[in-house]
């Protein structure tokens, strides 16, 4: 069965706004939503230090300590990794599970991408998902730091205390408790050294990648097999909301049809 779909704005479902900016993803500013998993030191940093350093996004990231016979930093915990499904009797019990998501660049395929205004290419979120009772972490598998032609869109937004009301494809009105903020809705840009741990609750749009090549995502969360405990969408309908991408300048040469990025 399709989503149902967010009615327009109303007390229950604030007014969108009317386009994103995309923002880089640091911890600290994805900290509302979850974790953005990225690495405690520089880049320059290829030798054993004689002492430990603080890390890079204190206090979003926990202090680290010498193992591996001092031959490594570990770090720990990087991400939460939480299970709160009920556990009662006759219910489904919860296990952790692996998936891999091998997610192809939206600008190739154009699904989700708007070309409606000539020289300019937006992505469109139109629909949002949840996982209420479990985090959900993203990690991309053989994409560089330093790839200036792939990157993933990390579209979030927090729940709405409350209920709005929402309409299936048959016309049937269901009411969503807590229901994603339209009017909190953030959009950011992870590279190749990130990943991202989608906290219980958070609305998130599915993973978006840009650029010329697809990414293999290492997908880590718990699951229960019950649709509606492990995955729940909203379709936004016209509440749907544009991301501007004029400020990845990637290089695409292999689409110089499509709108300049």
């Amino acid at each position: 069965m399709a989503p149902p779909t967010l009615s327009s704005a109303s007390k229950g479902n604030p007014q969108p706004p009317t386009a994103l900016t995309l923002e880089p993803l640091t911890p600290s500013a994805f900290s509302p939503f979850g974790t953005a998993i990225s690495s405690p030191f520089p880049r320059s940093l290829n030798n054993v230090p004689t002492s430990i350093p603080s890390p890079l996004h204190a206090p979003h990231q926990a202090e680290p300590v010498f193992a591996n016979q001092n031959s490594a930093l570990k770090t720990s915990p990087i991400s939460s990794f939480s299970n709160n499904y009920p556990s009662k009797p006759d219910y489904a019990p919860s296990k952790p599970q692996m998936s891999m998501f091998s997610c192809f660049p939206r600008n190739i395929s154009g699904a989700g991408i708007d070309r409606s205004t000539p020289g300019i290419a937006t992505f469109s979120v139109s629909i949002l998902e949840r996982h209420c009772y479990t985090t959900q972490t993203f990690s991309p598998l053989g994409l560089s730091a330093d790839d200036k032609t792939t990157v993933f869109l990390v579209i979030v937004a927090p729940s709405l205390p409350g209920s709005a009301t929402a309409t299936r494809s048959t016309g049937q009105e269901v009411t969503i408790s807590n229901p994603p903020d339209l009017s909190r809705l953030k959009a950011f840009v992870a590279r190749g050294d990130q990943a991202v741990t989608y906290g219980p609750g958070t609305w998130h749009a599915p993973m978006v990648v840009m650029g010329q090549r697809r990414v293999d995502f290492v997908v880590t969360q718990f699951a229960n097999g019950i649709p509606d405990d492990d995955c729940q969408e909203v379709l936004l309908g016209q509440n749907a909301v544009k991301v501007d991408l004029r400020s990845l300048r990637l290089d695409l040469p292999s689409i110089q049809g499509m709108a300049k990025l």
